[in-house]
């Protein structure tokens, strides 16, 4: 643009959630960098993770891992704040799961503080457009222009998606809750009525806790293909790197990692050692994979890596092992049909393993699914726009958008010097992005990359995380 100076960057930040708030954060250390934040929810830094979380809901991360390099430090902003949920329940005291509210209330604080200060900028609403004439803009839905010259994409975990199956009007009646998130605490059922919760992963945890301390007292019934629960986070022990030699296919991948924590489980040392001394070396694995490797691993391997991979805090599995013991039921199966019922809906399900079918009969079905990754059938004005103009392309496995180095790909493969994209959106490009210590890494990369696409790798941050989930 014509009107800036040679050597600003205006950096407008569509999402305000972590993501966003965090490149904000590490953009602004440069003088030279004007940042432009927008959001239309009323604090910054939350998004869905920490902003629709009830009290009791906890960080499935320890809080030695949740620092992200901004001062004051999380432990000391804890100290001072929420002496109260340190605690030595999982080993030392950096080893504590605190709750996903202060976290959110730590970095809202250090954002918010810079919005006062006016080094950062912030616009609430919601965008329906961007797009580049004499220079990139994003269009706001109140008509309000916003310009600069590089855009990032930092919308976070997309809304989950709607499963499919025939469902007779079950799906667009208020039987059926979409989006677990998308509700106020008083639309939660709280009754004696059976309700079924779609999906068996950390989504379903947080609701069956959450409608358990809403009063809820009656049957739970949580379903998935496999009805696996997540595992469980532990402390002590250290164990190696096993993809220190350098990246193998999926197979052999998997049969090293299940020799590993065997061999770990003589050794006393528990398997979450194993999952978590690979994660420095998680994106150049992924990368290293054709697509049929990556077909190969979403079809085959992906639900077990998830419940191995992210995993309850030790707190939480307690609390769930005493739902277990009393409303809570797991099972494993799939969805055939849905049909209204006097007392809510009619599920037909295909319990895993068998040809016949069962019949439940429930008054709520709640979407656990998780956030939805694909671009398929997304109706995002902004996003749809984007993909109208060739200027984003959805990945062929559903997974977000095409990038190189962070910056999106457009429909003739080229990366974008102007419009770049940051946390899960990346994930077809870096599989494991949505945790706080590679969305850390990656801000710092964009926040020094930003207009020099492709000049280094981001795999190099990647080496510092560290064992740890």
């Amino acid at each position: 643009m014509a009107s800036e100076d040679a050597h600003q960057r205006s950096i407008v930040i569509v999402g305000g959630g972590l993501s966003g708030s965090l490149l904000a954060l590490r953009a602004i250390e440069d003088p030279n960098n004007r940042v432009t934040v927008i959001e239309k929810a009323a604090a910054l830094g939350r998004g869905v993770a920490y902003g629709a979380c009830d009290p009791g809901h906890m960080l499935n991360v320890p809080l030695f891992r949740m620092e992200l390099g901004l001062a004051p430090t999380f432990e000391s902003w804890l100290r001072e704040n929420r002496p109260e949920e340190i605690n030595t329940h999982d080993g030392g005291e950096r080893d504590s799961f605190v709750t996903r509210r202060s976290f959110g209330d730590y970095v809202s604080s250090i954002a918010e503080a810079e919005t006062v200060s006016g080094r950062l900028k912030r616009v609430r609403g919601d965008v329906v457009e961007i797009g580049r004439d004499d220079g990139p803009y994003v269009l706001m839905q109140d008509g309000r222009v916003i310009r600069g010259t590089h855009v990032v994409l930092a919308t976070g975990n997309l809304p989950p998606k709607t499963p499919r199956f025939r469902d007779e009007g079950v799906l667009d009646s208020p039987v059926f809750i979409p989006d677990p998130w998308d509700l106020h605490r008083d639309r939660l059922p709280a009754s004696t009525d059976p309700i079924l919760l779609i999906g068996t992963g950390l989504t379903m945890v947080d609701v069956a806790l959450r409608l358990t301390r809403n009063g809820h007292t009656g049957p739970i019934i949580a379903l998935s293909r496999h009805g696996l629960l997540p595992g469980r986070h532990v402390h002590g022990g250290q164990w190696p790197n096993a993809f220190e030699a350098g990246p193998l296919p999926p197979r052999q991948a998997f049969r090293k990692l299940r020799r590993e924590a065997a061999e770990a489980a003589q050794k006393g040392v528990p398997w979450q050692r194993v999952i978590d001394a690979i994660r420095p070396s998680l994106a150049s694995v992924w990368m290293s994979w054709s697509q049929t490797d990556r077909q190969r691993f979403l079809r085959h391997c992906r639900t077990i890596w998830d419940v191995r991979r992210h995993r309850m805090a030790n707190a939480v599995a307690v609390q769930i092992d005493a739902l277990l013991g009393a409303n809570l039921e797991i099972r494993a199966g799939r969805i055939e049909g849905l049909r209204r019922s006097p007392a809510g809906a009619l599920v037909t399900v295909r319990p895993r393993g068998s040809r016949d079918l069962v019949e439940l009969e429930v008054a709520t079905i709640i979407n656990c699914t998780g956030p939805r990754s694909s671009f398929d059938d997304l109706n995002a004005p902004a996003f749809m726009k984007l993909k109208e103009r060739g200027l984003l392309t959805p990945d062929e496995l559903g997974l977000g958008v095409k990038t190189v180095g962070c910056a999106l790909v457009d429909k003739y493969s080229t990366p974008s010097d102007w419009l770049f994209a940051m946390g899960p959106l990346t994930r077809p490009e870096w599989w494991e992005i949505t945790a706080v210590p590679e969305i850390s890494a990656q801000s710092h990369f964009l926040a020094d990359g930003l207009g020099r696409a492709g000049q280094r790798s981001l795999l190099r941050d990647f080496v510092d995380l560290g064992s740890g989930i």
